[in-house]
């Protein structure tokens, strides 16, 4: 299993290049959002950094054909594209935006650096110095005698040997060295080729955030350069390019790429922070626009005649782009567990008197908690309702990134004056139902309500997993466990983990 941890943060959109109906193309588009807390100018603002890759796939219109033929001009093929990115904010939420980055900036037909350098240094030395001295002595003596009778006459034969052997020895030895070694090394490499082709990038000349990138044949024919028409709207070209074209015999190509299709990417990235109290911003508009020029040479009447033919923008628009969303960090491994506290300060879009919606974000940017039907926030951290105001919900959102790891959800809170429902539906499935009726400091809970989202152990009768690998969304509703009767429900924090 393949998991890219950088998905989590991505919005894609995969769509047809079309052109007053013709399809010329496919692109991809990702947005990546991640969260940014700015404390420069000694200030501390959320907002988001977001990045935008951009592939786009052109295909020559008359197919390569690997077959001997007589070739009298190649027609339609492209060899000039633009691609721009454009921004509307029709809902005017957004405080400021920034153009951080962009590729490619300017890449001709072949760019390629290299430089390596390596340094080393070694010294050795080494001494040994040893003295001793060694003394040996052996003494040895020995003797025989044997008595014994052969018939009458007495014989013998007696033996006694020793010997004796002593050794003194004594030696000392020293020895000492020395090495040092050092090295260094530094290789930097980078190389980049569009074979025949080249890309430039522009800015807006109002806001100087809004890049759109150049990319045009440069040989044999650079139409980036030579797009001057004369009264036939034929293309004028100087000899050097017609010579490069046509030799009077034979009809060369155009460069490969256009010969068989062009395989572009580009990326901007722009730092968008959010006046106060936004919340939505489902409303901006991401607008990408690509305009392909095909051309053409060919004989006639002897002659090589060049002339280019633009289609009308492809046109494809990203919406929908929920940054806070986008930018949560999973929850588990390294990162732990998320858990918001109400506190009043760290709200994005804080409860009203009337039960209005509000956000907030986990400081460790692991859960985003959105609802509405709290009438109050307390300075101590509690979001307080009676029921007054409607219908009261939160919905959760967190990230999991992995399969293993046990996830719970908890609630700190109370009530007086009776009791509570909540209604918990965990990513459209089934609703788990809790009741609560603990006053502040009673029910020997600690005022703590704990459902299991994901419980691996076999053996327990909580074993079950509601979680599905990346966003998920839990719906919370509160409702009065009598209608008739009085309820004060008081919600300190959240916790998911």
């Amino acid at each position: 299993m393949i998991i890219k941890e950088r998905d989590l943060y991505t919005q894609s959109t995969t769509a047809a290049l079309m052109s007053s109906g013709t399809r010329i193309g496919t692109t991809t588009i990702q947005y990546e959002v991640r969260r940014y807390v700015d404390t420069r100018n000694l200030t501390s603002t959320n907002s988001f950094v977001v990045t935008c890759t951009q592939r786009f796939f052109v295909p020559n219109g008359d197919p390569f054909s690997p077959t001997a033929q007589q070739v009298t001009g190649f027609v339609d093929y492209p060899a000039l594209i633009t691609n721009g990115i454009t921004f509307s904010d029709p809902d005017s939420i957004v405080s400021t935006i920034l153009l951080l980055d962009y590729a490619p900036k300017t890449m001709n037909t072949s760019v390629t650096t290299s430089q390596n350098a390596a340094t080393s240094t070694g010294t050795t030395n080494t001494q040994e110095y040893s003295s001793g001295s060694s003394v040996a002595q052996t003494n040895s003596y020995g003797g025989s005698l044997s008595l014994g009778f052969f018939g009458k006459s007495p014989t013998g034969d007696i033996g006694i040997s020793g010997s004796k052997s002593s050794t003194n020895e004594s030696s000392w030895s020293q020895g000492s060295g020395h090495t040092v070694d050092s090295g260094a090394q530094y290789s930097n490499d980078a190389s980049m080729a569009i074979k025949d082709w080249g890309s430039y990038a522009q800015l807006d000349a109002t806001t100087n955030c809004w890049p759109t990138w150049i990319w045009g044949q440069e040989y044999p024919w650079d139409l980036i350069d030579f797009r001057n028409t004369d009264e036939n709207d034929n293309i004028v070209l100087p000899q050097y390019v017609i010579d490069r074209l046509y030799d009077g015999t034979q009809v060369y190509p155009p460069s490969e790429l256009a010969l068989l299709g062009v395989n572009f990417a580009s990326k901007a990235s722009w730092l968008v922070t959010l006046k106060a109290g936004t919340t939505d911003t489902t409303s901006l508009d991401f607008d990408h626009a690509l305009t392909l020029c095909v051309a053409t040479h060919q004989l006639q009447s002897s002659a090589l005649v060049a002339t280019i033919r633009t289609y009308q923008p492809a046109t494809e628009t990203v919406t929908n782009l929920d940054l806070a969303r986008l930018a949560l960090d999973p929850i588990g491994g390294n990162n732990g567990a998320a858990m918001v506290g109400f506190i009043p300060t760290q709200f994005d879009a804080a409860p009203t008197s009337t039960g209005g919606p509000f956000q907030i974000r986990a400081e460790s940017n692991l859960m985003l908690v959105r609802g509405s039907g709290f009438t109050g926030a307390s300075q101590t951290g509690f979001m307080t309702t009676d029921f007054s105001a409607g219908t009261v919900t939160l919905t959760l959102y967190f990230k999991v990134l992995e399969t293993s790891e046990d996830v719970s959800l908890s609630f700190k809170h109370w009530v007086e004056n009776g009791g509570v429902t909540l209604s918990i539906q965990v990513n459209g499935g089934t609703t788990i139902t809790r009741l609560i009726d603990a006053p502040e400091a009673g029910g020997g809970g600690d005022n703590v309500t704990v459902v299991p989202l994901r419980r691996k152990d076999f053996t327990s009768v909580d074993f079950c997993d509601l979680l599905s690998l990346g966003t998920n969304t839990v719906v919370v509703t509160f409702a009065k466990a009598s209608s008739g009767s009085a309820a004060n429900y008081t919600l300190m924090a959240i916790a998911a983990g």
